[in-house]
């Protein structure tokens, strides 16, 4: 059988420190890219401090949004802490309009229901005087 040679050993060696040395070139630029990432997205929420209410409304947001995302460590991106807040009351808003809504058909159908029932009673009244006379 045929077997590798010096040459083809130490070729496989330099191609596998070659993969890792890609690797961690990789790494460290992804990172780097995340660390800028994040630093130009604090500048920004640190300029949406200087919104008014009403700015802030129109995104979702409110000022303790953002407050709480920019006290967030330095290696996190606040926006991502602003979009999950902003979010959350999107869910909470809608879930509070279903339960509100659900109420109000509820009382609703009690409201028609006690109509159709004084609606029947006068109808009987009505039937019941027409056989007496």
């Amino acid at each position: 059988m045929f077997a590798p040679s010096t040459t083809t050993r130490s070729v496989r060696r330099l191609s596998a420190f070659a993969r890792g040395l890609r690797v961690a070139a990789f790494s460290v630029s992804n990172w780097t890219v995340t660390l800028v990432r994040g630093y130009l997205n604090r500048r920004t929420a640190l300029e949406m401090m200087h919104f008014d209410e009403r700015m802030l409304k129109d995104i979702g947001l409110t000022r303790g949004d953002v407050h709480a995302s920019i006290i967030e460590p330095m290696g996190a991106d606040p926006t991502v802490r602003m979009r999950i807040l902003a979010v959350e009351r999107r869910a909470a808003n809608k879930a509070q309009a279903a339960e509100r809504l659900a109420g109000l058909r509820a009382e609703e159908a009690a409201h028609a229901e006690a109509a159709a029932r004084g609606f029947v009673r006068r109808r009987l009244r009505v039937v019941g005087e027409d056989c007496a006379a």
